[in-house]
């Protein structure tokens, strides 16, 4: 299995689709999203799925120029689902729509939802200490990982 990133959020009847497309690019650049019916109260979900190594680009650029690997760290290692090979998160839509990377908790902690966010690899634990190495005195210590070396 290669490494895959799955995305998805709501798209509300107050938010335009075309602000949520731009969040997918900052992932990558997608071409197909799909975007379900509107429910009752018109709100649709929209999600993709990105294959190979290109996915963590993004992920892996923004925390170091944030300076948050530590605490991503942290926060991801207990979210690993080593039966399933996978690893979900939660990112705060607004603070995605200023290109940053903001974790949630809970979906309430983001007014029009969270991006939900869902890394699977036959590595898992590899991908996340690539994405998301130890750190000492707030410098992070590279684990020598390659994109290649993930799948």
């Amino acid at each position: 299995m290669v490494i895959s990133l799955k995305i998805k959020m709501n798209l509300y009847p107050t938010e335009e689709k075309e602000n949520l497309v731009k969040l997918f690019n900052f992932f990558y650049p997608v071409e197909t999203i799909t975007t379900s019916q509107p429910d009752s109260s018109g709100v649709s979900e929209m999600s993709v799925e990105i294959e190979g190594n290109n996915a963590l680009n993004f992920i892996y650029k923004q925390v170091r120029k944030q300076r948050t690997v530590e605490a991503l760290r942290h926060f991801i290692l207990p979210r690993i689902i080593f039966n399933t090979n996978s690893c979900k998160f939660l990112i705060h839509k607004q603070a995605l729509s200023m290109g940053k990377i903001v974790l949630c908790k809970t979906k309430e902690e983001s007014p029009l939802g969270p991006v939900y966010l869902e890394f699977k690899a036959n590595k898992i634990e590899n991908v996340i200490e690539y994405l998301f190495p130890p750190t000492e005195r707030g410098r992070v210590i590279e684990t020598g990982f390659t994109p290649e070396d993930l799948d």
